[in-house]
């Protein structure tokens, strides 16, 4: 049941580890502000910027992207999944082998951490989110916690 829920959702373009998404007509999508982070070991400053999309559904994407455009997080949440198929990109079907491990009755969190990839995702009829990163590909000093 998890995995059919997984595979259902609104169109996307593009994935984890790759280009922003284009929703296309199936959604509305507004540029966040681009933020700074500024390390402690150096004087230089890592540049990331939000990119916020709400589908037909009324599910809110957002994709955090480098300063090469290239997107190292991705968060959902809203009444249905986006297509996780495309937003998650290679990284899906390491989430759907570890939901293939677990027994199905009743079970509506998957929690994957590893090197390559972390998921989180949570929900139930029409309360989904969840959240995905490449650990490697995260800028230098971001906070995992301030993904929404």
């Amino acid at each position: 049941m998890l995995l059919l829920s997984l595979l259902q959702g609104a169109l996307a373009w593009a994935a984890l580890g790759s280009s922003p998404s284009d929703f296309g007509g199936s959604a509305t999508q507004t540029k966040m502000a681009t933020r700074s982070l500024a390390t402690t070991t150096a004087a230089t400053t890592s540049v990331y910027t939000v990119s916020q999309s709400t589908l037909d559904s009324g599910t809110i994407v957002r994709e955090y992207m480098d300063t090469n455009n290239v997107v190292f997080a991705v968060s959902w949440k809203g009444p249905t999944l986006p297509d996780l198929r495309t937003l998650l990109g290679d990284k899906f079907a390491v989430m759907t082998s570890n939901a293939a491990k677990r027994p199905k009755a009743g079970h509506s969190q998957l929690a994957v951490d590893q090197s390559d990839v972390v998921i989180v995702s949570n929900g139930h009829m029409r309360a989904y989110a969840g959240q995905a990163w490449i650990p490697s590909a995260l800028p230098a000093g971001f906070d995992t916690s301030t993904i929404e």
